[in-house]
């Protein structure tokens, strides 16, 4: 993200939403949050949709960014195994963005939408087994989405011993 009034904007907002919760995602409280007047933020996202579409393209650009740092001659699902466990507050944040915009509106997840067939497209594309790189996946976002939702009922451990046998799997395939 180049602007950075449009990139302190966006981390308000994402803070807003982590640490009070979707429903009071407001231009008022992220304002209020980035230290802007209202119309500052509105100069930058006219409308509170505005603001939830550069949430969930941050999250998408972000996610992005970390894969080509690491696909460096790894396979796509080797790379995204060995990120998984490393996501930012940055990135927890912008992952709760992904559940505000579904709440307001389901329209706004089509560029995660997209994003997600053509990751999953790529995976099977250049995995010996297609099936089981879609399998690795879905483990690896279900892992994910439990832990970004504090709803995971692993403990440390197991989850260390699953992500092991992950990275294990990820890098037969």
């Amino acid at each position: 993200m180049r602007n950075n009034k449009k990139s302190l904007i966006l981390a308000a907002a994402l803070q807003v939403v982590e640490n009070e919760g979707a429903n009071h995602l407001t231009l008022d409280a992220v304002a209020k949050k980035a230290g802007f007047s209202k119309g500052g933020v509105l100069y930058h996202f006219s409308t509170k949709t505005e603001l939830l579409k550069g949430m969930v393209n941050y999250l998408i650009e972000t996610n992005d960014l970390k894969l080509l740092k690491r696909k460096t001659g790894e396979k796509l699902i080797t790379a995204i195994v060995q990120q998984e466990n490393q996501m930012t507050t940055q990135e927890r944040r912008a992952s709760f963005a992904l559940v505000a915009a579904a709440s307001e509106d389901e329209e706004l997840l089509e560029p995660a939408r997209k994003y997600y067939s053509q990751l999953f497209r790529e995976v099977t594309r250049n995995s010996a087994s297609s099936e089981e790189a879609m399998l690795l996946l879905l483990a690896i976002e279900g892992m994910r989405w439990l832990n970004i939702l504090d709803l995971s009922p692993l403990s440390k451990d197991e989850t260390k011993n699953i992500r092991r046998l992950l990275k294990r799997r990820a890098a037969e395939n």
